[in-house]
């Protein structure tokens, strides 16, 4: 009798210990996702501007993308966390047609050209797939 109680009470603690698991593993998943979209947005807000908006930018033009297989990190157990990164750039309404708006100069009197990279990552963890995006707003 004695011996059933105690697998039953050492049953629930497990199971009790695995619950309190499951949050941590998802704000690990989390901090993987958002570290290395910050490194995407310190990427778009260091590059020059006119390799921004050069011909081999890595973010083109929209509504052309750019898709690349990107390692995000690692879980416990040395389990490999990978996504796809998608990367395009918009232009703002107010730039000048040259520069891919519909601006004039009563509307962009500054002549200013500003332009949005956007940077959308895809992955999957355990059968579910998790999207999450940064866009960072350049101008000249």
């Amino acid at each position: 009798m004695a011996l059933s109680i105690l697998t039953v009470l050492g049953l629930v603690l497990l199971k009790l210990s695995l619950s309190i698991l499951h949050p941590r593993q998802w704000v690990l998943q989390q901090t993987l996702s958002d570290a290395y979209l910050t490194y995407e947005r310190a990427r778009a807000e260091r590059i020059p501007f006119g390799d921004l908006l050069g011909s081999s930018s890595p973010w083109p033009a929209f509504p052309t993308t750019t898709s690349s297989e990107v390692e995000i990190g690692r879980l416990p157990g040395n389990t490999l966390v990978t996504g796809t990164v998608v990367r395009t750039r918009i232009a703002d309404t107010a730039n000048y047609p040259i520069d891919g708006g519909t601006g004039t100069t009563a509307l962009n009197p500054a002549a200013m050209k500003v332009w949005k990279a956007h940077s959308v990552l895809t992955y999957k963890i355990s059968n579910r797939t998790y999207v999450k995006s940064r866009t960072v707003l350049r101008s000249q």
